[in-house]
């Protein structure tokens, strides 16, 4: 095991509390890699929080965020498991690129950045080790709820436990979070109100390296018995944009209701592709389809040119509110 791969089971370590087994990469397994992983990097097997993961070392420094983001889909098709990006050194500018384009990466002694399995963790000033940069659920669903469908200034954390239909502690918690990334303020005496920093895109783009994929899981169901929800996922991009109907017509369905009809959904059989999200899909969507961010946040790891080049036509042509 060379020294750099040695540091990042250390770093693993020392951040997770947890040991992180790494042995070389199957031979079964580097026998599918095509010459373009294996000529560009090192590669190994672990885990990752109890995950099964392949670390890969990237052997030189003239490397792309959007060549990473190639070869981290290649790698779920071909092998079925995430790929984990072992780097030495990163400018700034491609650690944000990276985690725009949601490329899971190791720093050793800087960073961990595994979107795929919702893990960001970094050292902090105050001496904790444990940093979770993904938004929780319900922060998201209200920040994108601001950016598209109304102005939440002023609101009261009861007030907004009300209209998203989540507990007091649960929104407090929320933004909480929120006002300790410095997303939002909160102002006043006992009863405090949100103040939300920035405006429009400019939020937005603040927000955006916090915000995973609104989806948690995706089973199946037929279509004919979740007609009445939201189009995702494909069926809403092409609802949205010129991207043609795709072959299996995709819904978005709450945790809460998935768990209600849990009978009515199968994990491979049914006509209709269900996500279950993070936050009621119902929330944000208009004319029975989820809103275009959260459309966007769901599908921005897809490899497909064609869906890649909808999704910045879709950003382009967002009416930001605020602004």
């Amino acid at each position: 095991m060379d020294k750099l791969i040695e540091q990042v089971r250390i770093y693993c370590k020392k951040m997770s509390g947890q040991d992180m087994p790494i042995k070389a990469l199957d031979k079964q397994i580097s026998g599918k890699l095509p010459l373009a992983i294996t000529g560009s990097y090192l590669c190994y097997e672990s885990e990752l929080m109890g995950v099964p993961i392949i670390l890969m070392e990237v052997r030189n420094d003239d490397y792309t965020p959007k060549q990473l983001q190639k070869h981290q889909a290649m790698m779920i098709r071909l092998v079925g498991k995430y790929a984990v990006f072992v780097i030495n050194h990163a400018k700034s500018y491609h650690i944000s690129r990276m985690v725009d384009g949601a490329v899971n990466f190791i720093i050793p002694d800087k960073q961990i950045y595994v979107p795929s399995l919702l893990v960001n963790l970094r050292e902090v000033k105050d001496g904790r080790k444990l940093d979770e940069e993904v938004m929780p659920g319900i922060a998201q669903c209200l920040l994108l709820y601001h950016l598209q469908r109304g102005n939440l200034n002023g609101w009261t954390a009861k007030n907004l436990a009300e209209k998203f239909n989540v507990s007091y502690a649960s929104m407090n918690r929320a933004l909480r979070w929120l006002e300790g990334k410095e997303l939002v303020k909160m102002d006043g005496g006992k009863e405090k109100s949100l103040v939300i920093v920035e405006k429009g895109k400019l939020f937005w783009n603040k927000a955006l390296p916090m915000m995973p994929s609104p989806v948690e899981r995706v089973v199946y169901a037929e279509n004919s018995s979740i007609a009445d929800k939201p189009d995702a996922g494909e069926s809403a991009l092409e609802k949205l944009t010129m991207m043609a109907s795709p072959e299996t017509p995709c819904k978005a369905v709450s945790k809460l209701w998935a768990k209600e009809h849990k009978d009515m959904l199968n994990k491979s059989y049914g006509d209709c592709m269900v996500e279950v999200w993070r936050y009621d899909p119902m929330l944000l969507a208009q004319d029975n389809i989820i809103d275009p961010l959260s459309l966007y946040l769901s599908l921005q790891t897809n490899d497909d040119e064609r869906v890649r080049m909808e999704l910045k036509n879709l950003i382009k042509n967002i009416k930001w509110l605020e602004e």
